[in-house]
């Protein structure tokens, strides 16, 4: 509880099977403040009081009775009533998928039992002292598919394929191969196998011969091997061991240890494979993070220095206008990109994220590119360009008027940045099936090295320190209009960008 809310009392709802471990924790929520404890031992009963009691704070178990801990924090994210009470999800597990899912569906805090009152009020204290995220989903999005296990059973008899996906097809999506040929086919394509169970002794191509291919293989190394063998074929087993399968089972196969032993290894894919989004998700981090740093460096400090800089200057002149407006100009100028650099940041944000509540209007082209070239006149001034417009005039499309002016500022911010051969920029629009296209044209071309990732994320070249955001925000802007962007660029003509929206 923050010192502003010290004098409320604070309702806790602890959901746990055992009475003992609930005992401990409302002994050690009450340590919070003035805090009364609700409990359940199940999870539809703890949804029940959600319903009738005012709760602050929700400490939930992830295995429980009737409706489990993770299904509980769907419902509570989901209901608008509930969807901003700090949830603390406790369990006995550590399984990677559990944690990445608890954190997807918006919990506060997870812990892993045992732990002491120490640790679970920091927790719990850590809970309450950040906001709550909030899990939005637009009702045209498909929740993400899980995951679904391949496994490959490979054996020259029918019958012991039969008895061993019949064991398993109830979990996973089982292949057969009665060869090892065919083994190695369906292992070079998509979807590849996650796991194979391999007999040893087949005619033509072994086993082991199989599993060396597999291994040598970087496109199929990756895939996990588990032997089928006789009791006495332990030499071959040795040697497959060492080429780089991870397990063995004896035949007959028995149904308890078959479904042990896949269950155990699917259980080590499933964790590389999540290790491995894990690492993405951290690169891909890093990256924004460095580019949010660039940004920040670039454009929100500089021009703040700049402002600093000319309000400095106006203060030395404030009893004479003349000398005084060049700087109030200045300081304006930079207000506005600032601010523009701010909504360009936040309409981006939620347009990936799917929240962005569009305002379709009709809008006249040739008073946005007026607005744009006004606000980007000190960098027209400054770099001498000549600018041709040749919009004819009465002109309307179908935008959203924030948006629209966003995409026209970056397109031709940087058309005007890249102009080096000839300081002339043109524009101008053609009408055709429904559609207006502005054309923006230089004379310089795109930078082989990028030419075909004009419109990816964080592509930029010779603009110093620039985020690369620029081409990517003004493509992705054009497309929540319902329009399109595309552009054509050679050595000889320069560059084009072309923006087509619906006729307003």
């Amino acid at each position: 509880m923050t010192s502003s809310d010290s004098s409320q009392t604070l309702t806790v709802l602890i959901v746990e099977p055992h009475e003992t471990i609930r005992s401990m924790m409302a002994s050690t929520a009450k340590k919070l403040g003035d805090v009364t404890v609700v409990q359940s031992s199940n999870g539809v009963d703890a949804r029940e009081k959600l319903t009738y009691h005012d709760i602050q704070l929700i400490i939930s178990e992830w295995q429980l009775p009737k409706l489990d801990g993770i299904s509980l924090l769907h419902w509570v994210r989901s209901n608008p009533r509930t969807a901003h009470i700090p949830f603390v999800m406790t369990s006995a597990t550590i399984d990677q998928s559990n944690v990445m899912q608890a954190i997807q569906s918006g919990v506060s805090e997870y812990i892993v039992k045992p732990f002491s009152s120490q640790i679970l009020l920091s927790r719990l204290q850590r809970a309450l002292s950040k906001p709550v995220r909030v899990i939005k989903q637009s009702a045209t999005e498909q929740p993400q598919q899980e995951h679904i296990t391949q496994v490959l059973v490979v054996d020259d008899v029918a019958d012991n394929i039969k008895v061993i996906s019949d064991i398993l097809r109830k979990d996973y999506k089982v292949k057969a191969a009665l060869n090892g040929k065919k083994a190695l086919q369906i292992c070079a394509m998509e979807p590849q196998p996650d796991l194979v169970l391999l007999d040893i002794m087949m005619p033509d191509m072994d086993g082991i011969e199989v599993c060396k291919r597999l291994k040598s293989d970087p496109q199929t190394q990756h895939i996990t091997v588990i032997f089928l063998s006789a009791l006495e074929q332990t030499e071959h087993i040795v040697k497959g061991l060492e080429l780089g399968a991870v397990d063995y089972i004896t035949k007959p196969a028995n149904p308890s240890i078959v479904r042990s032993r896949v269950k155990a290894h699917c259980r080590a894919i499933e964790s590389n494979r999540l290790m491995r989004n894990q690492i993405d998700t951290m690169m891909e981090n890093a990256k924004l993070q460095d580019q949010f740093d660039n940004m920040s460096q670039h454009q929100i400090i500089a021009p703040v220095k700049d402002i600093q800089h000319a309000s400095n200057k106006l203060s030395a002149h404030l009893t004479e206008p003349e000398k005084a407006q060049p700087y109030l100009d200045q300081i304006q100028q930079h207000c506005q990109q600032l601010q523009l650099h701010i909504d360009n940041m936040q309409a981006l944000q939620k347009i990936e994220r799917d929240e962005y509540a569009l305002s379709i209007v009709s809008l006249s082209l040739s008073d946005m590119i007026e607005k744009v070239l006004l606000g980007l006149s000190h960098i027209i001034s400054k770099e001498q360009i000549q600018i041709t417009n040749n919009l004819a005039p009465g002109l309307k499309v179908k935008g959203d008027q924030q948006l629209l002016f966003t995409v026209l500022t970056q397109l031709i911010q940087n058309a005007l940045e890249a102009s080096c051969k000839e300081r002339v920029l043109s524009i101008s629009a053609r009408s055709e099936s429904q559609v207006h296209t502005l054309s923006i044209h230089n004379s310089d071309p795109i930078p082989h090295p990028i030419r075909n990732q004009f419109f990816e994320k964080f592509i930029t070249h010779g603009k110093g320190e620039r985020s690369g955001l620029g081409t990517y925000t003004a493509k992705k802007l054009t497309e929540k209009q319902n329009g399109f962007i595309e552009y054509r660029s050679d050595d000889e003509s320069g560059t084009d960008v072309f923006i087509s929206l619906p006729i307003g």
